[in-house]
C-alpha cells in the first residue's frame, strides 16, 4: 500500500456556530492534537494545532454569531490529517484536498462534508477515480419536482379560468352586477398563470 507523505489542503472552508466551534476543537483534543485557542479583541478566534512538524493556525472571522475559516494548509502527520478529515465530513466543509503520495497526488473535492469527486494525478495525466451523481440527481429531482409543481397549479388555474369565463358568460345576461367581480378575479388568475408560464 502506497505511503502517504504528506496532505495539502489547498483550500478548506467551514462556516460554524459558537457551540459548533467548541465542538471543532473538542475533536482535534479527543484525538490527541494540541490546540490552543486565542480569542482576538473583535471576537475572532484563532485555533493553532500543533504536531512534531510545526503548527497550523486557523483564523475563524466572526460575522454576528457565526465564524467562518477559509484558509490553506499542508499537514504532514498522518493523525493530524485524519483528524482534519473528520473535522471536514463532520463540520459539512468545502474543500479541495490534495493527497500526496510516491509519484502521484489523489485530489478529494469536499462540498457540505462529502466527498464529490476524487481524480488521481501523476505525472501530465489526470484521471476521475470517482464522481458523485448522487448530489445532483437530488439537484435534479427537486428542480423536476418544481416544474411538476407548476404544470399542475397551471392546469388547476386554466379550469378555474375557464369556470370563471362561463360564469362571466352568464352574469352578462343574468347578473350585469356581477360582472365587475368576476373580470377582476379573471384578471388575477391571468396574471398568476403569465408568471408561472413565463
Amino acid at each position: 500500500m502506497a505511503q502517504r507523505l504528506a496532505t495539502n489542503y489547498a483550500k478548506a472552508y467551514f462556516t460554524v456556530n459558537e457551540e459548533e466551534l467548541n465542538q471543532f476543537v473538542s475533536l482535534f483534543t479527543n484525538e490527541h492534537i494540541s490546540v490552543d485557542v486565542k480569542v482576538c479583541d473583535n471576537g475572532d478566534r484563532d485555533v493553532i494545532l500543533t504536531d512534531h512538524n510545526g503548527e497550523i493556525q486557523l483564523s475563524f472571522c466572526r460575522a454576528g454569531n457565526r465564524y467562518s475559516c477559509d484558509s490553506s494548509y499542508l499537514i504532514r502527520d498522518r493523525q493530524l490529517a485524519n483528524a482534519m478529515r473528520k473535522a471536514m465530513k463532520t463540520f459539512r466543509g468545502y474543500g479541495i484536498v490534495h493527497r500526496i503520495y510516491e509519484g502521484f497526488t489523489m485530489v478529494y473535492h469536499y462540498d457540505q462534508g462529502s466527498v464529490v469527486s476524487i481524480q488521481e494525478l501523476s505525472g501530465d495525466e489526470e484521471t476521475s477515480i470517482f464522481e458523485n451523481t448522487s448530489l445532483n440527481a437530488a439537484s435534479e429531482l427537486e428542480s423536476l419536482f418544481q416544474q411538476e409543481g407548476s404544470e399542475r397549479e397551471i392546469e388547476s388555474l386554466r379550469q378555474e379560468t375557464d369556470r370563471w369565463l362561463d360564469l362571466r358568460n352568464w352574469a352578462k345576461g343574468a347578473a350585469p352586477e356581477k360582472l365587475p367581480a368576476i373580470d377582476a378575479r379573471l384578471v388575477s388568475l391571468s396574471q398568476r398563470l403569465f408568471e408561472l408560464e413565463v
